[in-house]
């Protein structure tokens, strides 16, 4: 009993101890981090608004090995915590700065995966100091975590950089290696509207260096939402924002990153770049993390934007991302109106696309059909897509139509290609083509309309100066096909009356064959400004329902004789015009003309003729035809092939002259 007393007395003494222990000593409890991440709270938070000092290399030079930092970060919600880690050493990089090598020493964050994506931007330095942004990890998730720090002065560097999209002065965007056992922290990029066994798909077409630090992950929602209860209304060193190219009904693309520092109205982040764009002009959101996701390659944030935009992302450089806060940046509507099989009323989505991301209209537009097709099956899209511009009251339309096994990859490339005709800075030498708004039209068809040419029947003969009737027999796919499982089509040509008589090879080819508008200049010079492009495209344009009718003669004709003396003057005259042009030393030491006049030959000058009287010469005389044709359309198919038949021209029947008898006197 004694024995039970005394214990129960100490149990008692301790507990009053515990109980009263002063806030100093609980003060002293830096970081009480938990090794158990699913119990919720892994490290000291935040309280407040995040402001810190600046502290540049020659200080961080002088830091010791191990010397105890902090990096600043969101783990879950908007709450900003603490991640304790260690300064290890300055190193070289390629990028023009050194980077400072740190290890993650915060046991509850290792146990959640280490250095997540997403964190990138994450403002690391001693208390209460920024020496740089996380901006590259480890290639693998594994211990110890080792990262490396874009130096704040790098990042600072970046809010007056000039980029080479202001020399070009647009009215928005045109358009890294360490070593081999470290990667950049890449950007997560959340897409909604796109299923996950997309993603192939779309990573093979995204394939390009822009896209080298980001990496896709597909969800669910990804507009941004109502924000959380907590949120802060300002923005500071630690916060998560979301970047956003393109938001709206069904497809939304936005990157995640923290915010290294802020400076009045303009805040660096990320510690590396998203696109490497230079001059950029994208929307900035906050965002919420939703919790990390353990990964064996790397740890990375689920998150999502929230609100309405705050600012604009005004660069896009290696070392970082810069940002204006309360300007909006302008975006491009993209309207996509969808109608599937047997549906009366058409589908609509809107969405918004920043200037310099108009690469990702054509995803737009398939991961909508997609969205909304709801199957992955072969059909025939008839699609119309309708451009307007800041530049011109001219506006572009082209239509096309497909066949495909998944029309989502054949919506993607064609659409791609109508794009980038006019935002390509180097494939359009025209001038600024600035998309003002697009809308597309996509209609699914039950049927699967594809036609191959198989025969062509003569009605008749075929005579000079007169009208010759062909009938086009053509093999439709079987869900488009009649009865007979054949299609024809009448087509009627005029012969010429000079068209010369005798075997002649009557052809029919699709159009879809040549690959181009074969009535269309293919020789145009290039366009000098945006209404000539717009003219030039639309002059290539063709119905893939295209049918070529050419009638040519087998004779072969003997090559028309060229005057020898006028074949003379030319080449003296080409002679030294090219002489003229390319500075050609004259031979035999004679002096070069002046004036632009020619060298005098045998003491006289060349005589220069009239231009009517040479045109007059140049001018080809009457002679009979040997080659005419037309065209059909058959609209809604897509037609292939070609064939080919002999025919004989009948010559035009001339009445023999009648005599006329002398009256006899």
């Amino acid at each position: 009993m004694k024995r039970f007393f005394l214990l129960a007395g100490i149990a008692i003494v301790i507990l009053c101890q515990l109980s009263c222990s002063s806030d100093e000593e609980q003060a002293k409890i830096k970081n009480p981090a938990i090794t158990d991440a699913t119990d919720g709270f892994i490290a000291a938070p935040v309280v407040g608004e995040v402001k810190l000092e600046s502290m540049y290399e020659d200080e961080v030079r002088r830091l010791a090995t191990k010397t105890p930092i902090e990096m600043i970060t969101v783990i879950e919600g908007t709450s900003k915590v603490i991640v304790e880690a260690e300064f290890r050493r300055v190193k070289n990089s390629r990028f023009g700065f050194p980077l400072y090598e740190c290890v993650l020493t915060d046991e509850a964050v290792a146990a959640m995966g280490g250095v997540a994506k997403g964190m990138s931007g994450s403002p690391v330095g001693t208390s209460g100091r920024v020496f740089g942004a996380l901006a590259y990890g480890d290639n693998w998730a594994k211990t110890p975590h080792r990262f490396l720090v874009t130096p704040i002065e790098a990042m600072e560097a970046t809010l007056d950089h000039q980029t080479f999209g202001e020399f070009l002065n647009p009215p928005a965007a045109p358009g890294a290696v360490v070593n081999a056992t470290y990667t950049a922290v890449k950007t997560p990029i959340t897409i909604s509207g796109v299923d996950s066994n997309r993603l192939q798909q779309l990573s093979s077409h995204l394939a390009d260096t822009r896209f080298n630090n980001v990496e896709f992950f597909s969800r669910f929602g990804g507009a941004p939402g109502a924000p959380p209860a907590n949120a802060s209304p300002n923005l500071s060193a630690g916060d998560m924002i979301g970047v956003a190219p393109v938001t709206g009904d069904v497809f939304n693309f936005i990157g995640f990153g923290t915010v290294t520092q802020v400076y009045g109205d303009k805040f660096v982040a990320f510690g590396h770049e998203m696109f490497r764009e230079g001059k950029s002009s994208l929307p900035v959101y906050r965002a919420v993390v939703d919790i990390i996701v353990p990964h064996l390659e790397a740890s990375y944030k689920s998150s999502s934007a929230y609100g309405n935009p705050i600012g604009t992302i005004t660069k896009d450089l290696r070392a970082g991302i810069v940002g204006e806060l309360g300007k909006l940046p302008p975006m491009i509507p993209v309207t996509v109106t969808y109608q599937p099989v047997n549906t009366p009323e058409p589908v609509q989505t809107h969405h918004k696309v920043a200037y310099g991301q108009e690469w990702a209209i054509p995803i737009v537009a398939a991961a909508t059909l997609d969205s909304v097709r709801s199957e992955v099956s072969p059909g025939t899209i008839e699609a119309n897509v309708v451009i307007s511009f800041k530049e011109t009251d001219n506006v572009y339309t082209e239509s096309f139509r497909t066949i495909a096994p998944d029309p989502f990859e054949a919506v993607l490339g064609n659409m791609d290609i109508i794009v980038e005709s006019f935002t390509n800075i180097l494939a359009n030498g025209a001038g600024r083509a600035t998309i003002d708004e697009i809308n597309i039209s996509l209609i699914d068809i039950p049927n699967i309309l594809h036609t191959e040419i198989t025969d062509i029947h003569v009605i008749g003969e075929v005579k000079q100066g007169e009208e010759a009737t062909f009938v086009v027999e053509m093999l439709p796919h079987w869900s488009a096909a009649g009865k007979n499982r054949k299609m024809y089509r009448e087509v009627k040509l005029q012969i010429p009356e000079n068209f010369i008589s005798g075997p002649a090879n009557l052809s029919i080819a699709a159009a879809t064959e040549y690959g181009f508008n074969p009535f269309s200049n293919l020789f145009a010079p290039s366009p000098e400004n945006l209404d000539e492009l717009i003219g030039q495209l639309k002059d290539i344009q063709f119905d893939k329902g295209l049918i070529l009718v050419t009638l040519a003669t087998l004779e072969e004709e003997e090559p028309e004789q060229i005057d020898p003396a006028l074949e003379a003057f030319f080449v003296e005259f080409f002679e030294a015009l090219f002489a003229d042009l390319f500075d050609v030393p004259p031979e035999d030491g004679e002096t070069p003309p002046e004036d632009g006049e020619l060298p005098p030959e045998d003491g006289e000058m060349i005589e220069m003729i009239d231009q009517e009287e040479l045109m007059d010469d140049l001018a080809p005389t009457p002679r009979p035809v040997p080659i005419t044709g037309t065209a059909l359309v058959v609209y809604r198919f897509i037609v292939t092939g070609d064939t080919e038949i002999e025919i004989e021209i009948q010559p035009i029947e001339v009445e023999p002259e009648t005599e006329v008898e002398p009256k006899a006197e």
